[in-house]
């Protein structure tokens, strides 16, 4: 995998500490929090290839925990492992009857289950719903060998249990060549989804036909995720919204100074790992 940031610390205690990773067909990342000091102290973010194959990923990713050996391969106080993959539905608790359920509705929206892929369900009471979703075999053996007692769940499922603001706020985490988009309307979450594009204009109609979809074509934007201010993909949506905010970091958290140097929005959603704890 492709190195895009990597601010590890010199020295921390892994025993004291909660580590957070993010997996995706985008690559993985992950943040390493002092729970002591509240205090978010290293992260990386590492892109796979996408011209290669996707069943290249649960080798590269072994790759990366073999490199990082120093880093990842400590005795942290906890682990928490969450998937950012396409492939998921919710289901409310009156229609879910079992894995047998979630399958068969998994298949209907996302074509038939392979047997190289498993189902792993999220119970989210709040919502009254169950998240299922699916990944890769391979990928999951690869996280489940090297963190065993690692806690597992879904980026959807984070979204869908943050608290809703009263404003009407669309919500856009940008990966190399993937949107996930939380879109909050009249105080309820109205979607949570990914979309896929290779090029600024793509990204721009996901976004303006979301809204008209939806009836939001006012709405506010929040940015997360790599994009810079002077990029083109930035100058392609500023064309579209008249309201648009960089993600902040959470107040209530504090972080290293190599993470403070750059902006927010290039973390806030790694950081957001958080509210799975």
């Amino acid at each position: 995998m492709r190195t895009a940031f990597e601010i590890l610390p010199a020295s921390f205690d892994a025993s004291t500490c909660t580590l957070f990773c993010e997996v995706s067909n985008e690559g993985f990342s992950f943040c390493i929090k002092d729970d002591t000091n509240n205090s978010f102290v290293g992260l990386a973010i590492y892109n796979y290839d996408k011209t290669k194959p996707s069943v290249g990923l649960p080798i590269d990713l072994q790759i990366v925990f073999h490199q990082k050996k120093e880093i990842l391969s400590q005795q942290f106080n906890k682990v928490f492992v969450v998937y950012s993959l396409p492939q998921s539905v919710f289901i409310p608790f009156s229609m879910y009857d079992g894995d047998r359920n979630a399958a068969v509705i998994m298949n209907l929206l996302h074509g038939d289950f392979c047997e190289n892929e498993i189902i792993l369900t999220d119970l989210i009471t709040e919502q009254s719903v169950y998240n299922c979703y699916r990944v890769p075999s391979a990928l999951y053996k690869v996280l489940q060998e090297h963190y065993p007692d690692a806690s597992t769940t879904h980026q959807y499922t984070l979204l869908l249990k943050k608290p809703v603001e009263k404003n009407d706020k669309l919500s856009v985490i940008f990966y190399g060549k993937k949107l996930v988009v939380s879109l909050i309307k009249n105080g309820e979450h109205q979607l949570i989804n990914s979309f896929g594009y290779n090029t600024p204009q793509d990204a721009s109609y996901v976004l303006r036909n979301i809204c008209h979809q939806l009836g939001t074509e006012n709405i506010g934007l929040v940015i997360n995720g790599l994009i810079e201010e002077d990029s083109s993909l930035y100058k392609e949506i500023y064309k579209y919204f008249a309201e648009i905010e960089f993600s902040k970091l959470p107040a209530d958290l504090n972080f290293s100074d190599e993470i403070k140097q750059y902006p927010s929005h290039y973390f806030s959603y790694i950081f957001a790992l958080d509210s799975c704890v």
